[in-house]
């Protein structure tokens, strides 16, 4: 086998992250009263990566990150909402959601059975725990990171060494990360020295200046170079 660790991304690598997204807002949105549609969803996403990855290069702290991305969506779309009190109800939702990308629980359970598997992600703690439990996905990995619990997000090379420490120092030359995030995953690996395959569930076009080791765009694609 080329590598000993697998360590795999949670949302739109394992989890379906897009659909609990909208199934949070639409449902946080109906409580108070407005109707959900679909061009909801589509700002929302757009304010919320863009806050993220403000996130992941340190230009927002988690506290601001909580409360920023429904403030600018609610200037957006015309709401004269409370952004942290809306943010409080959205997470509650949003932990509830286990949805999976198609093909994960199959791919994990094969996997499994031949290699040591991590989950690292960029996460808030009490959405990401509440959906690896309820899921039943927690028990697949021997090893969870959750950049909240740790204080640093991926791409900072501070979150990779934790993981690392965690993992009792494995060979970066036999460590392998999967996500779908160019920036944290992708970048924050190949940065880090250790492989890095890039999950293009959506056939993006690159927005950095980078070669993932290995591209794909199903998981079941991972079969053909493990």
């Amino acid at each position: 086998m080329k590598y000993d660790w697998l360590l795999f991304d949670a949302d739109n690598t394992i989890l379906d992250f897009n659909q609990a997204q909208r199934y949070a807002l639409q449902e946080s949105l109906t409580e108070i009263g407005v109707i959900f549609r679909p061009e909801h969803d589509l700002v929302y996403d757009r304010i919320n990566r863009s806050c993220w990855r403000a996130y992941e290069e340190g230009q927002l702290t988690k506290a601001m990150l909580r409360y920023q991305r429904f403030q600018l969506f609610f200037m957006e779309i015309g709401l004269k909402e409370d952004p942290q009190t809306f943010g409080e109800r959205y997470l509650l939702h949003l932990s509830q959601s286990t949805a999976m990308m198609d093909g994960a629980l199959d791919l994990l359970t094969a996997l499994k059975a031949k290699y040591k598997l991590a989950l690292v992600t960029n996460g808030i703690k009490e959405v990401q725990r509440s959906r690896l439990e309820i899921s039943g996905l927690g028990a697949y990995f021997s090893y969870i990171a959750i950049s909240d619990e740790i204080g640093v997000a991926k791409p900072d090379a501070a979150f990779f060494n934790h993981v690392f420490q965690g993992l009792a120092h494995p060979s970066k030359e036999r460590t392998l990360i999967i996500g779908d995030n160019l920036n944290a995953d992708i970048r924050g690996g190949l940065d880090f020295g250790i492989h890095a395959c890039w999950f293009n569930y959506d056939h993006r076009e690159r927005y950095l200046e980078i070669d993932p080791t290995y591209e794909i765009t199903h998981l079941t694609d991972l079969y053909s170079f493990l």
